[in-house]
């Protein structure tokens, strides 16, 4: 998700390590925090799925399926909420802060 956003930074050993890093990755910024922190979860939500159905269903994800997923479920979950982008939704794939107008 790192990549896609943008962003760097290495990976912290436990989860509340990384969950810190991550949602500060774009500064302090409340909307910035916000948004980090729904990716981050849903990231942990679309992992944790996957896994479930690999061990019921005996089955396997790639790690890009996973990504998807997670645009995927950003993107309804945003535009449930009404979020109105600035560049279109079809550009969620390829710059989601752009769209957001964070980038």
């Amino acid at each position: 998700m790192r990549q896609w956003l943008g962003v760097s930074g290495a990976d912290p050993y436990t989860a509340h390590g990384h969950f810190f890093q991550f949602t500060n990755a774009l500064g302090s910024s409340r909307t910035y925090t916000s948004f980090l922190q729904l990716l981050w979860l849903l990231g942990v939500w679309v992992i944790w799925n996957a896994s479930n159905h690999g061990i019921f269903n005996n089955s396997q994800i790639s790690m890009l399926d996973l990504l998807e997923n997670v645009k995927c479920n950003s993107l309804w979950w945003l535009k449930a909420h009404n979020v109105t982008f600035v560049l279109g939704s079809q550009r969620w794939w390829l710059d989601p802060l752009m769209c957001l107008g964070i980038g």
